[in-house]
């Protein structure tokens, strides 16, 4: 809001809710795909779909079976990878 003067308490609180949203989307983004992929695990394992595999399938279906997991891991990467690209 280009009403609210720098300095000023107002400024403050967006400032602070600014923040605290840039961390919780990646990380958030993160959590989820993992706790996602977690509840996955046992029908994925024997084969047996059921509705959050299907709704889910876009995390996994590039993947083998036993690498169901590896999309995690590619988020946590190029999270890794542009937080450092931003450091320098």
């Amino acid at each position: 809001d280009a009403s609210v003067e720098c300095g000023t308490s107002e400024h403050h609180s967006i400032t602070l809710l600014a923040i605290f949203l840039l961390l919780l989307w990646p990380f958030g983004s993160l959590a989820l795909y993992t706790s996602l992929l977690a509840a996955c695990y046992r029908p994925l394992q024997a084969k047996t779909a059921n509705a959050l595999t299907e709704a889910t399938a876009f995390l996994h279906r590039e993947y083998k079976r036993r690498w169901y997991w590896w999309e995690a891991v590619e988020l946590a990467r190029k999270l890794v990878l542009t937080g450092a690209v931003l450091l320098i």
